[in-house]
């Protein structure tokens, strides 16, 4: 489990602090899409015809979504379990990613559209996770750069970078 993707990271802070911070208003823009239907993207290219998909790159997305909007998918979510979230505006770093893509290359080329919406990201998410599981939701396996920082600070230089054979 990653905890440092926008979907897992929200479902994470309303469980642990009931509040989700919505930075510059969450207007950016984020493409997304559920982990299963990469898995069929790939398998999809992978029994296309070699001659139409050889060298290409295509994108892989259920949907472009406003941070925002999953903030309050998610705060939606949490408060059908119960839970009280609120949802805070602040402002916006230095540094603000903004990013839409487009499916369309691979559903015309290959005819795969993925299908699993983040609402039932949403849900699959609530039901697998204990929120009384602090220490869980805290692993630093669950973040990439945390877990490699720790990994980093745990190896010896020499084995960081090994000398070419």
């Amino acid at each position: 489990m990653r905890y440092d993707l926008v979907v897992n990271t929200f479902v994470k802070d309303a469980l642990l602090n009931g509040k989700l911070v919505l930075h510059g208003g969450g207007w950016m823009w984020r493409p997304l899409v559920d982990v299963n239907d990469v898995s069929d993207a790939m398998i999809a290219v992978m029994e296309a015809p070699r001659e139409q998909v050889c060298g290409e790159v295509f994108n892989v997305l259920h949907s472009n979504y406003q941070i925002r909007e999953l903030a309050l998918l998610v705060a939606g979510s949490v408060r059908l379990l119960g839970r009280e979230v609120e949802v805070e505006e602040v402002e916006a770093p230095k540094l603000v990613r903004d990013y839409e893509c487009s499916n369309v290359k691979l559903s015309q080329t290959v005819g795969f559209t993925p299908r699993r919406s983040v609402v039932q990201a949403i849900s699959e998410l609530l039901e697998q996770i204990d929120p009384n599981d602090r220490t869980a939701l805290a692993d630093p396996r669950g973040y990439n750069i945390r877990w490699l920082e720790m990994l980093n600070a745990l190896t010896p230089q020499f084995e960081k970078f090994p000398a070419p054979l």
